[in-house]
């Protein structure tokens, strides 16, 4: 009996022992340092991945400009509708036209596909049979066929020079090449919500022309040019 209470005492001591150093070395250790927390995202887009830098939801953002200088203008000002087209494609555009809030000009006149994507086009201008010298602009885009189109008019002065006798009035600046963006489509409570941009090469359709008509001719590749950006989020397409 002596002897077995010999080895639990040894037991003992000896667990005593390991939880002292055990302890110990747990205290000699070195505390962990806090790491900090991440820094915010602020390339987070309420709309997609990439930024179309629309601020309010249902709204557009136009920049219209060269290298010496732009115009920017937005609004919530603009009117939409779909359409079938008639060529047997059955493929579904969504046409918007918007204008500074408070004046009917600037404004544009946007084709677009419904469907999510990136399209581009570009005029390739026509050259009349000799001896005209000079080329022409084409109302619609080659290359991809659905790109759609775009019109922007800059005052009303050059969209009254450019009112046709029926009625029907071009805008004075014409895409070089464009590619539109549809990069959401949302359906809220029946509502479909639109949101995407397009960046255009423009030249002066009305400089063109106003040469033909003055009797000096110019090549439309040597008509001024300026960039034209559209965004728009949110925008409450009507359907009907």
């Amino acid at each position: 009996m002596k002897k077995y209470a010999k080895i639990f005492g040894l037991m003992i001591a000896a667990l005593c022992i390991a939880s002292m150093v055990f302890s110990a070395c747990r205290k000699e250790m070195p505390p962990v340092p806090e790491l900090p927390p991440p820094p915010p995202d602020t390339t987070y887009d309420e709309y997609n991945g990439d930024s179309t830098g629309i601020a309010i939801n249902d709204s557009i953002l136009v920049i219209f400009g060269d290298s010496t200088g732009n115009l920017r203008w937005s609004t919530l000002e603009y009117e939409s509708h779909i359409e079938v087209d008639s060529f047997g494609t059955h493929l579904e555009w969504i046409f918007i036209d918007a204008h500074v809030p408070g004046k009917e000009y600037p404004s544009f006149s946007l084709k677009i596909l419904k469907e999510e994507g990136d399209h581009t086009g570009y005029m390739n201008p026509s050259r009349p049979p000799m001896p005209v010298q000079y080329s022409m602009p084409v109302p619609s885009l080659t290359g991809d066929a659905k790109c759609g189109s775009l019109y922007y008019f800059s005052s009303d002065s050059a969209a009254n020079a450019l009112r046709m006798t029926d009625g029907l009035q071009l805008g004075d600046w014409w895409p070089w090449e464009l590619t539109t963006s549809v990069l959401k489509i949302d359906y809220v409570e029946g509502q479909m919500l639109l949101t995407g941009r397009c960046i255009a090469r423009m030249f002066n359709y009305l400089e063109w022309i106003s040469a033909q008509q003055n009797g000096s001719p110019i090549n439309v590749e040597d008509a001024s040019e300026k960039e034209l950006r559209i965004s728009f989020g949110g925008l409450r397409i009507n359907r009907n």
